[in-house]
């Protein structure tokens, strides 16, 4: 079973990652390999979820955001992004799945996140994923959204001491 879960979640992070599109806007945020060190300090940093936004222009919270601000992300170098799910459940029951991963793009300056939440039963697995791109990066704060700028849906604000 456990090798089925994870050629499904393999299996969902290629079909998202090879979806995402890197479109020409001008406009977006470009970062470079050194950037990157901010995020995970050349080792690993630790984030906390601040927010699940459904909106972000409208400040406009996910439904899910209850259960993903207690999640906690360590960022490491190559991509890897360890989650540990908080006591909050998205789905019902303790079978939850808490996946991440990101990739940078150097060629084109961007960096993209997905994650992937899944709940296990005995005869399903049901899962919800998404990419979102990097727009703002600072020393303690990160954001990544959808959509283009002053036009945002799904955001994620993580934050760090």
């Amino acid at each position: 079973m456990n090798n089925s879960k994870l050629l499904l979640l393999s299996l969902f992070i290629l079909i998202t990652t090879a979806s995402c599109s890197s479109d020409d806007d001008a406009s977006q945020e470009l970062y470079t390999q050194e950037d990157l060190s901010i995020m995970h300090n050349n080792s690993s940093k630790t984030w906390q979820l601040e927010a699940y936004y459904s909106d972000y222009n409208y400040k406009q919270k996910s439904k899910q955001n209850d259960c993903l601000v207690d999640d906690i992300y360590t960022f490491k170098p190559d991509g890897i992004i360890e989650v540990v799910a908080g006591l909050e459940n998205c789905y019902y029951g303790d079978n939850e799945i808490a996946e991440a991963e990101y990739r940078f793009y150097e060629d084109e300056g961007l960096l993209y996140i997905t994650i992937i939440r899944g709940e296990v039963t005995e005869d399903l697995v049901k899962t919800t994923s998404f990419s979102l791109h990097l727009i703002e990066l600072t020393e303690n704060r990160m954001v990544f959204a959808s959509g283009d700028k002053d036009n945002y849906k799904i955001s994620l604000i993580f934050i760090t001491e």
